[in-house]
This record gives C-alpha cells, sequence and structure tokens, in this order.
C-alpha cells in the first residue's frame, strides 16, 4: 500500500461477533464488537476468564474466522483471504506472543526467532543479521541464541518468543497473557520490554491480560465482559495497578441486561 493512503489505524475491528457450538445450541464468545487501534497505540484488552478478550485477539490475528464482522490491519481486510493468503500475510505482517511461547523444542533460541523468515524464504544479509543481532542484545538474548527452549527461563522463552514476533517487523504485536507463565519479576520484565517498543520504537501492541498489575503499562484500557466491550479509556484516567483494579472490577459487574 502507498504510504499515502495508509491508514491512520493499523487494527480496526468492525462488528466482530463469533458464535460457538455449544450441546444442540450455540455459545456467543463475542457479540458485535467494533474496535479501532492506531498506529503506535499500545492498547491492554481486560477480561475474566469467558470474556471473550481471547476470542477477540485470534480474530484479529486471523487464527480463525469470525461468524460475523471484518477484520482490517492498515486497510488489508482480512476475511476475504482464502488460508494460504492469510498464512502468509499473518507471517509477514502479525507478530503474536502467546502465554506458553510456542517455541520449537528442537530449534536453537536463534533458529526459532528466525523460523518465520525462513519459512517466508527471505535472504537474511549480513546487514540485516547485524540489526537483528543487535535488538536480541537488547533483549539480553545474545547468550542465550545457541540454546534449546528447554534450557531457558521462561523469562528467557517469551524473550524468544517476543523476538520471533518482531523479527517481520509486523503492523501490530499481539500478546495473549504473555506474562501468565511467568513469575513476578519475569512478568514485569516482558511488560518493560512492550513498554519500551511502544515508547522508543512507536510500536503498535494489543496485549490480552487479565492482570491488572499487567494492563497498568498500557496507554489505553479495554474491558470486555460477556463478549461485549463495557469499558475504554486512556490509562491516564487511573493512577497505579490498584486504582486500576477497582475501575476494572466495577466495570467488570456490568451485564448485557444493563
Amino acid at each position: 500500500m502507498d504510504e499515502r493512503t495508509t491508514p491512520e489505524f493499523a487494527v480496526r475491528a468492525i462488528g466482530l461477533t463469533k458464535k460457538y457450538p455449544r450441546g444442540e445450541g450455540e455459545f456467543l464468545a463475542l457479540s458485535n464488537v467494533d474496535l479501532t487501534v492506531e498506529r503506535g497505540e499500545f492498547v491492554a484488552i481486560m477480561g475474566a476468564s469467558g470474556s471473550g478478550k481471547s476470542t477477540m485477539l485470534h480474530l484479529i490475528a486471523g487464527l480463525t474466522r469470525p461468524t460475523s464482522g471484518e477484520v482490517e490491519l492498515e486497510g488489508v481486510k482480512i476475511g476475504k483471504m482464502g488460508d494460504r493468503a492469510l498464512t502468509i500475510f499473518r507471517r509477514r505482517r502479525i507478530g503474536i506472543v502467546f502465554q506458553s511461547y510456542n517455541l520449537i523444542p528442537h530449534l536453537t533460541a536463534e533458529e526459532n526467532i528466525l523460523f518465520p523468515l525462513r519459512a517466508d524464504g527471505r535472504r537474511l544479509d549480513a546487514t540485516t543479521m547485524a540489526k537483528l543481532r543487535a535488538f536480541w542484545s537488547e533483549l539480553e538474548l545474545s547468550e542465550q541464541l545457541g540454546q534449546y527452549p528447554d534450557s531457558l527461563s521462561g523469562g528467557q522463552q517469551q524473550r524468544v518468543a517476543l523476538a520471533r514476533a518482531l523479527c517481520s517487523d509486523p503492523v501490530a504485536l499481539l500478546a495473549d497473557e504473555p506474562t501468565g507463565n511467568l513469575d513476578w519479576t519475569a512478568g514485569q520484565a516482558i511488560c518493560r520490554i512492550f513498554d519500551r517498543l511502544n515508547r522508543e520504537e512507536a510500536r503498535t501492541i494489543l496485549l490480552v491480560t487479565h492482570e491488572p498489575a499487567v494492563a497498568v503499562w498500557a496507554k489505553r484500557i479495554v474491558v470486555l465482559r460477556d463478549g461485549e466491550i463495557v469499558g475504554d479509556f486512556p490509562r491516564s484516567e487511573v493512577g497505579d495497578a490498584s486504582e486500576l483494579a477497582a475501575r476494572y472490577q466495577e466495570l467488570a459487574r456490568v451485564s448485557r441486561s444493563v
């Protein structure tokens, strides 16, 4: 897309609805949700288990198809793509970090990081590798590049997963409970990396979490309840994690019937 016509938003969800079969009926996981994330925004999506937050992220990432509605990434409508085209687009333009790291056990850390680029058939010249290794050094991974995932700590594995997600310079970084398997110290270290990526590199980040201590690092908070957005406010409206927790609990009591 020509830079002059690139929209200001990185991600836009329009009327997203997702239903799953349940017994003889259906379970409505997400109900007609609209969300726009501008380029360079850092947005946290909060919600309890079953609120629809991970479903929403998976729909935006193209990992599952909506029942109705559309997802646009910098103006590209991914819902009309075939499976192969969507896989290629996701590999090239969407960075995803999961709670469980999803590293390939028989590949080294460096091989895991470079896997999407290798799978895409990209040539990695000396200049590109120098830039990548400089970033890995910032993530404190230089000493771990030759190690296999099972020899790394949880925090190190998540940094490897983060480096892999960013290696293709994606439209947006999508993180699904990225600190869920980490202790407090390692989790906050990952949050600091997200914060730096957003502040210093203007990375667009969409992070799903149920933890106020994680969400408080974002610049905008979106709260889901029963598959609907019940809160959307700037981080500046709350002071610290405890104030965010109180605001979140208040919004979480809102239901569809209200």
